[in-house]
């Protein structure tokens, strides 16, 4: 797995911040807010799910986020 790149959108990284997908172990990026980081995040935080993930919170990238809410049933 390239690890230059996105997982999602396959651009590179460049100086934005990126996460390493919980599920997948894919590098995503996902902007920065608190130092208002432009870019728009190509995966999500989950967050209260400890009794189906394990811990609090969990990056995944969009498809195993979209892979784990059809599995539980869960809404988007």
């Amino acid at each position: 797995m390239d690890r230059t790149v996105c997982c999602e959108c396959f651009h590179p990284f460049g100086r934005r911040s990126a996460l390493v997908c919980a599920d997948c172990g894919g590098v995503f990026h996902f902007p920065d807010e608190r130092v208002g980081e432009p870019g728009r995040a190509c995966g999500t935080h989950e967050i209260g799910y400890r009794h189906l993930l394990g811990r609090d919170v969990v990056p995944l990238c969009l498809r195993c986020d979209m892979a784990f809410r059809l599995r539980f049933g869960l809404p988007g």
